[in-house]
């Protein structure tokens, strides 16, 4: 044994060397490929088109070695680097990588340091600390580029993970490029987001081990390993090509003869290889080290000491020994093993009794520092270790580790701490109250995560457990935890798990009692067809208000507010809106204290006053942003881009709704997703234009749950695309739901698109009926209360449409009358115009006013082209000639088409007229194609001509 002590082996092929070796000549001939792929992202990064690229292999296969090599490359063309890192540590802080990249980014550093702090509104701080991240970022860029380097990123944490999720929507038009190594495991954190990032137009970069002539030529540049590339196909076949175990078995010379078997046949594979300087470890030293191996990221000689029982000296020694012999290292994050696969190799030659007395070691010394960060890792090494005590210590350690992680918005984390502390509960034999308790703990935590089926399976157990234990406040706990309910099979379970627990909760309880029976009402309304939602959210907020709890009240509000959601209701939604706003401060959810500025806004658009919609919606933007509410700041969005589709401004609607779908995206809602669809898909049929239908759409909708309005819309959709046959087999499996829906949330919108589509597809009998259904709303606008993502104006034009399809021309022609008033005072300039045409259409069918059919087609027939709406655009040209020529005067200009038309004459450009009349250059371009269409002319020339042949003779002025 030489004088050292290490036994005579290393591992010259340490983490830096091997990488370095790798990278200066293995990338360069092995992964030429995929290096051009990160340089053209770079390049592209530099020149404002940022990107993200995904590096992903098992380990040793290079990824470190590439971004290396990648980060380089880019310094060298000038691109700013920073890079960071994840850790194999439990009990790492939350957002480590984005640390170790802020090192180099003052901007970014100061993000970070105001994230210590919890904050109740998990969902709000995650999306302002990702908003400020990704501003960051592209703040640090300057003009040659940013390249950020983020490695390992299968131990990052949730929250590291959500915020490149969200800074990845960002980037496409940024400087920045983000390169990301992990290994592919989609059980972690990092790996479940994968396939977003891959659909969000991430690169991957999948490596895989080098073949036999990239390992000849790495192996010939090295006169060390020169020799060995005679068995280049060999080494690849034992080792798949991994780079790191190809350094590791030729850092000894290769035999003068021999295979390779014969080489390391004391050695049957490569793990052995890593681990031959561990067991040739002194007995101190290698109890150190396999210490070390347990613990992880975490080798601080304090720790290891007090895990091993030794002295801080006498542990340092043995470190000493463990970097010499190649094990052991001091890198950028202190002492460390010198690659995870050498530290995987020393615990794979523990025997199980060996490591799982270590475990407890560690956890054990973890416990006494007092240092409650260490309650993760502590828990961890007492689920590794064995016994009775391991278990109750693993559930006390689990337990305050998995309250942490959800005061510091880690939901995933904590779910698997709840579950942790659960099943050594279950070990233990924990029963009854103390069962349910956890079982209740692991639902909430699961819920905000957003595992819906497991925590509704937590919160079953734990509703039977509390009650088997006679303990109704516990059964409480756990059936109010899934709150917002958004599906009929969710409905269906909290409402029987809360009958049960009213049936045994006190009286007295009046909160629990008002959440359990606003749950109920809101299930019941979910299930549209349950008449009992009505009772149950008046009962709610008369315990609610008794309560004094004025969380509980806006909760029962909120849920009586949800069963009232159809037009008939506008005016108790008026006062519970009101009332929401005035309890909104006290709550403490974003959301819940924004629910009273939503539904005054809805209020606002269901009574056709759109200034006060205009003035509600900046309130709430305002609102959202002083509370930092992601999801208020989407309905701003939603709301701005509804409002900008009623008056015809569509390039401002589809930029508010383009806002609100990235936003939807970084918040990760479905919901949300939907709604913008639904948005679009009623613009596509607005504008009779197909090709507004967003990719993905058709698809989505297809594999939704068979809910009636969405069928409905479908079905309109496919008469869109010319599939009549696939419309009228859509429109056959909801044809009765009108029939037997009662009012409540979504009737409106029900009964409305099923007309619609019935109309759509001529089917008279259908939409003469949902007419007669949507009557007694006629006097109000397209809104009822539900958050729709879109307007109609007044709903006199849908019901004329089904009025005319019913063959009820008189009445037909009534309601487009209204339309037309009610959208002209409204500026809704789409629905005046279609207002229009179907009055023109009710006139001349019924006969004898043909003058006034011509001059209201021309005006529609004029706006609709202006607006660019080609499908009705088309029906009103058709119907216009369909009239007999030269059998009536051209219509008479308005006062307004006359002014423009004079100032035409003069030779004003829209532009000049506009400023001069204060309107803006669309409108003037509106009133100078009306004055084209109602003269027959072709030309502002020919406009002009007739001015001065006209009006300047004396006669029309």
């Amino acid at each position: 044994m030489p004088p050292d002590g290490t036994g005579g082996t290393t591992l010259r092929g340490t983490r830096a060397g091997t990488e370095r070796h790798t990278r200066s000549v293995g990338v360069v001939v092995g992964r030429s490929d995929q290096l051009a792929v990160v340089d053209g992202a770079s390049s592209a990064a530099a020149a404002g088109r940022g990107g993200l690229v995904l590096v992903t292999g098992e380990p040793g296969i290079g990824k470190t070695a590439l971004a290396s090599a990648a980060s380089e490359r880019a310094a060298a063309r000038g691109m700013a680097v920073a890079q960071g890192y994840a850790v194999d540590d439990a009990g790492a802080p939350l957002l480590w990588p984005w640390h170790r990249v802020a090192r180099r980014l003052p901007a970014l550093d100061a993000v970070l340091a105001d994230v210590a702090a919890p904050d109740p509104d998990d969902d709000a701080l995650r999306f302002r600390l990702s908003d400020a991240v990704a501003d960051a970022l592209r703040g640090a860029a300057g003009p040659t580029g940013l390249l950020v380097v983020l490695e390992d990123l299968h131990w990052a944490d949730s929250l590291t993970v959500a915020v490149l999720r969200h800074v990845a929507l960002d980037l496409t038009s940024s400087r920045v490029l983000v390169l990301v190594t992990a290994r592919k495991d989609p059980a972690t954190s990092f790996g479940r987001v994968v396939p977003d990032l891959l659909r969000g137009g991430a690169t991957s970069i999948p490596l895989r081990g080098l073949d036999a002539d990239a390992v000849r030529g790495w192996l010939s540049t090295d006169r060390a390993t020169a020799g060995w590339t005679r068995h280049a196909d060999e080494l690849v076949a034992r080792t798949d090509g991994n780079p790191f175990f190809i350094r590791v078995l030729t850092t000894e010379p290769p035999p003068p003869s021999g295979t390779l078997d014969q080489v390391v046949r004391s050695r049957p594979g490569a793990r052995d290889v890593l681990a031959a300087a561990f067991l040739q470890l002194p007995t101190g030293a290698r109890d150190t080290v396999a210490t070390a191996a347990v613990l992880g990221e975490r080798l601080s000689p304090m720790l290891l000491a007090a895990a091993t029982g030794r002295t801080v000296s006498a542990v340092s020694v043995d470190v000493a020994i463990g970097i010499r012999c190649g094990l052991l290292e001091h890198g950028p994050t202190g002492l460390s093993f010198v690659h995870a696969l050498v530290r995987d190799a020393v615990l794979a030659h523990l025997l199980p009794p060996e490591r799982a007395g270590l475990e407890a070691s560690v956890a054990a010394a973890m416990d006494a520092t007092g240092d409650e960060e260490l309650a993760g890792p502590s828990a961890v090494h007492w689920h590794r270790a064995e016994g009775v005590e391991a278990s109750r210590r693993c559930l006390e350690r689990s337990r305050v580790a998995a309250a942490q992680a959800a005061a510091a918005r880690a939901h995933e984390e904590a779910v698997g701490f709840t579950r942790l502390a659960l099943e050594h509960a279950r070990r233990l034999g924990v029963h009854g109250a103390r069962l349910a308790e956890l079982l209740a703990e692991q639902a909430r935590s699961e819920w905000l995560a957003n595992l819906v089926p497991a925590a509704l399976a937590s919160c079953v157990e734990a509703v039977d457990v509390a009650e088997a234990a006679g303990r109704p406040d516990l059964m409480a706990r756990a059936a109010l935890v899934p709150q917002g309910i958004g599906s009929l099979d969710v409905a269906l379970v909290v409402d029987g798990l809360c009958e049960r627990t009213l049936a045994r909760l006190p009286e007295e309880a009046l909160a629990e009692r008002s959440g359990l029976l606003a749950l109920r009402a809101s299930a019941a309304a979910e299930r549209a067809l349950d008449t009992t939602a009505d009772p149950l959210s008046l009962a709610a907020l008369e315990l609610a208000r008794r309560s004094g709890s004025p969380e509980a009240e806006l909760a029962a509000v909120a849920a009586r507010h949800f069963t009232l959601c159809y037009p008939q209701a506008v005016h108790e939604r008026e006062e519970l809106a009101r009332r929401a706003v005035e309890l909104g401060p006290a709550s403490t959810s974003a959301v819940g204290g924004l629910w009273g500025h939503l539904w005054q806004a809805d209020i606002a658009l269901q009574r056709g006053d759109l200034q006060t919609l205009h003035h509600t919606v900046e309130r709430l933007g305002r609102e959202a942003e002083r509370r930092g509410s992601p999801v208020g700041r989407w309905h701003q969005h939603r709301l701005r881009a509804l409002r900008a589709a009623l008056l015809g401004s569509f390039d401002d609607a589809r930029r508010e709704a383009e806002a609100g779908r990235r936003l939807a995206e970084r918040i990760g809602d479905l919901s949300m997703l939907g709604l913008y669809v639904a948005f679009r898909l009623q613009l596509a049929l607005l504008r009779g234009d197909p090709q507004e239908i967003p990719d993905g759409a058709l698809p989505l909708l297809e594999s939704a749950p068979d809910i009636p309005l969405l069928q409905a819309t479908l079905a309109q959709t496919y008469v869109l695309l010319g599939d009549r046959p696939r419309a009228q087999a859509l429109l056959g499996t909801v044809r009765h739901v009108p029939d037997r829906m009662p009012l409540g949330p979504r009737w409106n919108g029900t009964v409305g698109q099923i007309g619609l589509a019935a109309a759509a597809l001529g089917d008279a009998a259908l939409a003469g009926r949902c007419r007669d259904m949507l009557l007694p709303a006629a006097g109000w606008c397209g809104a009822d209360g539900g958050g729709t993502p879109w307007s109609h104006g007044s709903n006199h034009l849908p019901l004329g449409t089904l009025a005319w399809v019913a063959d009820d021309v008189e009445q037909a022609a009534r309601h487009f009358e209204t339309a037309v008033d009610v959208d002209l005072r409204l500026g809704a300039r789409p629905f005046v115009a279609l207002a229009r045409l179907g009055l023109a259409r009710c006139l001349l069918r019924l006969g004898g006013q043909e003058p006034r059919a011509r001059t209201l087609l021309v005006e529609a027939v004029a706006e609709l082209e202006a607006l660019d709406l080609p499908g009705p655009l088309a029906l009103g040209r058709s119907v216009l000639a369909t009239l007999p020529q030269g059998t009536a005067s051209a219509p008479a200009l308005s006062p307004r088409e006359l002014e423009v038309a004079r100032l035409v004459a003069e030779a004003r450009s829209n532009q000049q007229i506009a400023d001069q009349l204060v309107l803006s250059v669309r409108t003037v371009e509106s009133h100078v194609r009306a004055a084209l269409t109602k003269l027959d002319l072709t030309s502002r020339t020919e406009l002009a001509l007739w001015v001065r042949g006209v009006l300047d003779d004396g006669r029309p002025r």
